[in-house]
């Protein structure tokens, strides 16, 4: 039993290690990774937790015979509706390639047919997202958005997420510290790194010890404010707006997929801020991407 354990042991560290090797590696080919996914039809938006699809149609030509605008009137609103429809279709396509937790929507949907059912209900409610565009080539365009809050609570289980603590213990402890002192967020630098971004990353120190996950914030927070927030630098607007004026700042040192590994060190300060300020069961960790 104790050879079995030293085995196991000495297995993930050697998975830590290569893992740090491979992540450097490949981050200095393919370090381009942005948390704004582009395609011909739309974009999925990480940091602002929202997905946008465009869809396009033709403007029937038809004039009228007694000057009458009724049938170009028509023929506009006719067009609108098949842009719409297309922008729908666009949408759950879309959505299938959306990163929930290192597995894809579309993934999820196969091995659970009611997802698929509960994500077209979802479209049906996506609203417009800027103004209608007449194109060159008497075509219109119209984008409809869906926000990640609506799709986070279809995919998220009930099980496996903090339960909502009504006065939690660092609210004492942090009352006993100066504001100025306060550390009001985590800031996690992986420019140097291949993360792909996703609805539900996890951040592991290099012993391979779970730092940040489902378990550390309650679903309700999963779902409407998402487990983290993705931006470029410290400049972005949505840095302050998440983890504050006084974050703690952590260099991450390799990556897999969706998640992030930092030192022991750094897992130690980041569980003490925790401990203290409560910035891990708030989803206040913000992601710095390239």
């Amino acid at each position: 039993m104790l050879f079995f354990d030293m085995a196991k042991n000495l297995f993930r560290y050697f998975f830590i290690v290569s893992l740090f090797f491979i992540s450097f590696s490949y981050s200095q080919k393919f370090n381009q990774h942005s948390f704004i996914v582009n395609t011909d039809e739309g974009f999925i938006d990480y940091s602002n937790r929202i997905i946008v699809c465009r869809g396009t149609a033709e403007i029937e030509e038809k004039t009228p015979i007694d000057n009458s605008l009724k049938i170009v009137e028509k023929n506009l609103k006719i067009a609108k509706a098949e842009a719409r429809t297309i922008a729908r279709s666009n949408l759950i396509e879309l959505m299938k390639k959306v990163n929930f937790d290192g597995r894809l929507v579309g993934e999820l949907m196969e091995n659970e047919p009611l997802i698929g059912s509960r994500l077209e209900g979802l479209i049906g409610s996506a609203y417009q997202q800027g103004e209608i565009e007449y194109l060159e080539g008497e075509k219109v365009a119209i984008a409809l958005a869906v926000k990640m809050s609506g799709l986070s609570e279809i995919l998220t289980d009930i099980d496996g997420y903090k339960s909502d603590s009504m006065n939690p213990a660092y609210l004492m402890t942090s009352a006993a510290i100066p504001k100025s002192q306060r550390i009001s967020g985590i800031v996690i630098d992986a420019r140097e790194h291949a993360v792909d971004p996703s609805m539900s990353p996890e951040v592991i120190d290099m012993q391979g010890n779970l730092v940040y996950g489902t378990t550390s914030y309650s679903r309700s927070k999963a779902v409407n404010r998402g487990p983290v927030g993705y931006a470029y630098s410290m400049n972005d607007r949505n840095v302050s707006q998440r983890v504050g004026t006084n974050p703690l700042f952590v260099e991450a040192v390799g990556s897999l997929d969706d998640d992030v590994y930092i030192t022991s060190m750094d897992a130690a300060k980041v569980r003490d801020a925790e401990k203290s300020f409560g910035v891990l069961s708030n989803c206040r960790v913000m992601l710095l991407l390239q």
